[in-house]
């Protein structure tokens, strides 16, 4: 038996009391340990790290919470762990340096580093801000840090296109996707280096796709260090700024290293295929690949390029392709050229970053385009066709009207009024917008909405006599953004979006082109002085303008198919043809600077670019070759061209060499053409001229010319005439007031449209409530 002292048994009694009631709480009645009032956590804010000038003050705040997360009232103290550098008032405001107590209205500094502040209440301490006291900061630089042997530009990459192969070399100053840099800053005070002290940096760059900026965190306070991570991203040009204790560092200028050459081909297979031209059927799928180089001839992983094509009704797609990949839809039959290009600002942005004339971006576009043919049955298509007549005998009285035919029905359909007289009409690629130049206000047209409210828009000129865009439409970018028009006086710059319009000084203009992606417009014109001159205008660049020889004007502007070149009928005191490099609007040149010379026996009348890849002549190179077509009164001439990546480094241009084959003399004596147009598989060429009633059709193949007879009394005559895509047929206004329907397969003039007279008119185009006007069809249309 056990006995117990008193003492050991008065302790024994107790335990046994205190397990008993901690079975019971076991047991239901259970508490909460702490207790609702109890903190369990202090939190203190700023939580994140501050950067304090000596001086200077900062007022923190902290708040409780029970360990069930709800608020708890208590009163806190603050701690500096340095108090040589930084002290508390009461309230838990930090003063960098020491208060004047106890009004604690005045901080007087001390020492500089960084201090750990803390808040405590209830026993429990927060987690520990940061504070770091320095100096005043008056300047940050910004630079890479030095590391060794960078790794190779290009490691890894193999099969470079050919046309954009070229030695590998390392560029100062840029980076290709596998080189990151890292990036330093540097704070100053009055000369002395004190970045230590200034405590987290924070780094922004202008074009967040050019670099990605990573901080580089301590390890052992885990706030940003004055270090950053670069990573090289899209290619461009990019400011980068660090900023600390609010002030910021000067920009410092990263690079990606930009696209140099982009090489296109077909399908899925290997680079170096370099297949470049496809033929099939409506409705099959196509594929076409792309690849960007940068200047360090490395392959650039994302490159935002623009993909294009010449005839998106027959080969579409591209508008909605921006990478490497594209594929094409092909929805009816007919020839396209098309091509991908690096575009500013999109690709290659921000160069040059600064630009005192305002010159815009360099794009940069492939030496080879791709040329594809669809074959299948004929599709249909809407035809525009009106009366110039009240715009060209300035009756403002006038109403016009106007006729949307189907191919398919070849019936005239209803009349549709035209707000203004118009004396032009040219649609975008995709058939998708118009634009409609009056001389009594210019309109931008929507074709779906022909016959119903919202067709017609008039174009807005503010600040101009009128307050609307007066002239002749010259020119339509390929996506139908923006528009040329001209009068005696002026030229407009119209932007589809509002609409909106920038006058230019530029008289008399007659003719003018965009290049494929729209950047920019080609201008023929006159300046104040009279002079000729070809000018060069887009929304990102400031009107530019170079000298042409009065002898030798320009008839027409005629953009290659890769978008490299603009051809001019004319501008050029040596060459019949001349040639300027789109990229930076100079004249072109062979690698050994030579000016290419394209001499016809007369300067052409017509000039049009072809797909290439389609043209049936053997032996022609089709690397970086073009095929223009040009046509004057009595022969048709064909010129080759071919262009090769410049050397590397150099953005911009190609170089160009030119060959014209012997001339073809089309065997009609002499006429005088309004318009030719190519089939296209590129075998016929269909020649329609004011003098002549009918086509005249040369079939390159053969050699040989045929012809297709208009019908009807007194041999009408053409006024104007336009194909449809798929080349099935081409539609002539003619001299007997009807549209005339003219096959080309098999060839024959077809239907004769004839148009219903309008009501209280005379006519089937235009009305006027006093005199009725003499109007008589004049402007054919085909819609993409």
């Amino acid at each position: 038996m056990i006995r117990f002292s008193g003492r050991q048994a008065r302790t024994l009694f107790a335990i046994t009391a205190i397990t008993a009631l901690a079975a019971l709480s076991a047991c239901g009645g259970h508490r909460s340990a702490g207790g609702p009032n109890l903190i369990a956590t202090v939190r203190l804010a700023p939580s994140s790290a501050v950067s304090l000038t000596v001086s200077n003050s900062q007022t923190f705040s902290a708040s409780a919470v029970n360990s069930s997360g709800q608020p708890v009232n208590a009163a806190f103290t603050y701690q500096s762990s340095d108090t040589s550098i930084l002290n508390f008032s009461p309230q838990g405001t930090a003063c960098a340096g020491t208060w004047n107590a106890p009004s604690y209205s005045v901080c007087t500094p001390l020492g500089t580093g960084a201090v750990q502040v803390t808040a405590t209440a209830g026993g429990v301490t927060s987690t520990p801000t940061y504070v770091f006291v320095h100096a005043p900061v008056d300047q940050i630089k910004v630079s890479v840090v030095p590391q060794g042997a960078p790794p190779p530009p290009c490691a890894g990459q193999q099969n470079i296109p050919p046309a954009c192969t070229f030695a590998p070399q390392i560029v100062s100053g840029c980076y290709t996707a596998n080189q990151p840099q890292t990036l330093q800053a540097t704070a100053f005070s009055k000369g002395q280096d004190i970045t230590s002290s200034v405590g987290p940096f924070s780094w922004s760059a202008g074009a967040t796709g050019v670099t990605a900026l990573i901080p580089i965190i301590s390890s052992s306070t885990g706030v940003p260090t004055n270090l950053a991570t670069a990573a090289p991203g899209t290619p461009g040009l990019t400011q980068v700024v660090a900023t600390a204790s609010g002030t910021s560092s000067q920009p410092f200028n990263f690079e990606t290293c930009p696209v140099q050459c982009v090489a296109v081909q077909v399908g899925t297979g290997s680079q170096q295929s370099g297949q470049t031209s496809f033929i099939t059927n409506k409705g099959a799928a196509e594929k076409l690949v792309a690849w960007a180089v940068d200047v360090q001839g490395c392959l650039v992983p994302r490159p935002a390029l623009t993909w294009i094509s010449s005839q998106p009704a027959s080969i579409g797609g591209p508008s909605s392709c921006t990478g490497t990949t594209c594929a094409l839809t092909t929805s009816q039959p007919g020839s396209a050229s098309i091509t991908a290009a690096c575009i500013p600002p999109g690709c290659n942005a921000g160069f040059p970053l600064t630009a005192p004339n305002l010159v815009a971006p360099q794009p940069v576009y492939p030496v080879t385009s791709i040329s594809g043919l669809v074959n299948g049955s004929p599709g249909t298509f809407n035809v525009l066709s009106t009366s110039t007549d009240c715009a060209t005998n300035s009756n403002p009285n006038c109403s016009v009207a106007l006729y949307n035919v189907s191919s398919g029905r070849n019936n005239p359909g209803n009349a549709v009024a035209i707000p203004n007289p118009p004396d032009s009409l040219i649609f975008d690629t995709a058939g998708d917008r118009a634009y409609m130049g009056s001389p009594y206000g210019a309109m931008l047209v929507n074709p779906g909405n022909l016959g119903n409210a919202g067709a017609f828009t008039v174009i807005p000129a503010p600040g101009t006599l009128t307050g609307v865009v007066e002239g002749k439409v010259l020119a339509v970018a390929p996506r139908g953004t923006y528009a040329v028009f001209a009068n005696k006086n002026y030229v407009y710059f119209v932007n589809a979006s509002g609409p909106t319009a920038t006058p230019l000084s530029i008289s008399n203009a007659t003719v003018a082109a965009f290049s494929p992606e729209g950047l920019k417009a080609f201008i023929f014109g006159f300046d104040s002085q009279n002079n000729p001159k070809l000018f060069v205008y887009s929304a990102l660049q400031a009107l530019q303008s170079f000298d042409i020889p009065a002898n030798n004007p320009v008839r027409g502007i005629t953009l290659s198919s890769t978008g490299a070149f603009a051809f001019l009928n004319g501008g050029s005191a040596s060459s019949t043809i001349s040639v300027r490099n789109t990229c930076d609007n100079q004249l072109s040149t062979d690698a050994n600077g030579v000016l290419p010379v394209i001499n016809l026996p007369t300067q052409p009348l017509l000039l049009k670019d072809v797909p290439s890849g389609n043209f049936p002549l053997p032996g022609l190179n089709t690397v970086g070759l073009d095929v223009l077509m040009a046509l004057d009164n009595t022969s048709l001439y064909i010129i080759t061209t071919n262009a090769k990546q410049a050397s590397p480094n150099a953005l911009c241009p190609q170089t160009i060499t030119a060959t014209t084959l012997p001339p073809i003399n089309i065997g009609q004596g002499t006429f005088h053409p309004i318009n030719f147009f190519v089939s296209p598989d590129e075998t016929q060429v269909y020649i329609v001229a004011s003098d002549f009633s009918g086509v005249i059709v040369y079939n390159l193949n053969t050699k040989s010319t045929s012809s297709i007879q208009l019908i009807g009394a007194g041999n009408p005559l053409p006024l104007s005439a336009d194909m449809t895509p798929d080349g099935s047929f081409i539609y002539i206004a003619a001299s007997d007031g009807l549209l005339h329907a003219v096959s080309t397969f098999p060839a024959g003039d077809l239907v004769q449209i004839q148009f219903p007279t309008l009501p209280n008119s005379t006519n089937p185009f235009c009305s006027n409530s006093i005199t009725p006007p003499a109007c008589s069809l004049g402007l054919v249309v085909a819609q993409p």
